[in-house]
């Protein structure tokens, strides 16, 4: 029996691919100017210095996470309302905040927000170009 895989430049494409997304910005296990973060080959890539624990697991690269159809970053709760803020309102250095790195290729983005992790956002404001330059 063999299964088969849809790929986008050597990478396999999920129907979805999930998220949360913690504290410093990052997604999966790819954290903040991690090396990891900054991988552009591989499927899996193994984590052994975690800043959260378990200090070893692996994640996804974010080749694989961009090649999804679709992807969704969840965030709930007053607690995450600042790294939402920060994701979707400053542009940060490249890897400094993995979730802003994740940018389906050919597929779509979804931020799942309470009104808790949303709080802090300034959306009617978006359409300002040099405000948001992260909205175009």
């Amino acid at each position: 029996m063999s299964i088969a895989l849809s790929c986008h430049a050597g990478f396999p494409i999920f129907d979805l691919v999930l998220l949360g997304i913690g504290p410093d910005g990052h997604i999966a296990s790819l954290f903040p100017n991690r090396s990891q973060t900054a991988a552009r080959k591989g499927w899996v890539l193994p984590v052994s210095d975690s800043p959260k624990p378990p200090s070893e697991r692996i994640t996804l690269t974010l080749p694989v996470i961009n090649a999804a159809k679709e992807v969704g970053i969840v965030a709930f709760g007053d607690g995450k309302a600042e790294i939402v803020q920060r994701a979707l309102e400053v542009q940060a250095l490249p890897g400094a905040l993995p979730a802003q790195l994740v940018r389906p290729e050919e597929g779509r983005l979804y931020w799942l927000l309470d009104a808790g992790s949303a709080g802090n956002l300034r959306s009617g404001k978006w359409e300002d170009a040099k405000a948001f330059p992260r909205s175009t």
